[in-house]
């Protein structure tokens, strides 16, 4: 229990130290995401405590992988990838790109992991049958690329998510230009 405080702890001080924040036929070409570290990675006793059931998070959290809005727009229509858009429902439901799905990371984002945990599971496993996104390519929407996307990195790496297919839309809904649904 006390790790389990601890590691809340810990991720809340992250987020508090961060500025910031599928459709039925594939694509016939794919555009592969060019990514860059944004931040360094947690160390293995935090992989270790992710397998015991709990998360240490560092100061700068999970390393981000950042996907350029064309390389995410010319993947809207491949069915390799999933958009989780990590915004306050209100905001997903006044408009969100085309297809993605709602996983509110408002919870961990104020310092409750364990609900942005449980959100996060269950909207990957509606959209991909599995908690963590199989082996689907996760594309990250948020406000702005940082804050809450740092937070649904964070979340899908206890989850165990393959986090090399975990991306971050760079710059959020911000930089968006694409076709969005309300």
């Amino acid at each position: 229990m006390k790790k389990i405080a601890i590691a809340v702890c810990a991720f809340a001080l992250s987020c508090g130290l961060l500025a910031g924040c599928s459709s039925s036929e594939p694509a016939e070409e794919t555009t592969e995401p060019t990514t860059t570290e944004s931040t360094e990675a947690t160390t293995d006793e935090a992989d270790d405590a992710a397998d015991a059931g709990t998360v240490e998070v560092t100061e700068t959290g999970v390393a981000m992988q950042q996907m350029a809005p064309a390389d995410a727009e010319a993947n809207l229509d491949n069915e390799e990838y999933v958009f989780v858009d990590l915004r306050k429902v209100a905001d997903y439901d006044a408009g969100h790109i085309p297809g993605a799905i709602s996983a509110d990371q408002d919870a961990a984002v104020n310092g409750d992991y364990a609900a942005g945990v449980e959100t996060m599971s269950a909207a990957m496993k509606d959209a991909t049958g599995s908690e963590n996104g199989g082996d689907k390519k996760i594309v990250l929407v948020c406000y702005s690329g940082k804050k809450y996307a740092q937070a649904g990195t964070d979340v899908l790496n206890a989850l165990g998510a393959n986090m090399d297919n975990v991306f971050t839309l760079e710059g959020g809904m911000k930089a968006w230009t694409g076709a969005t649904e309300a």
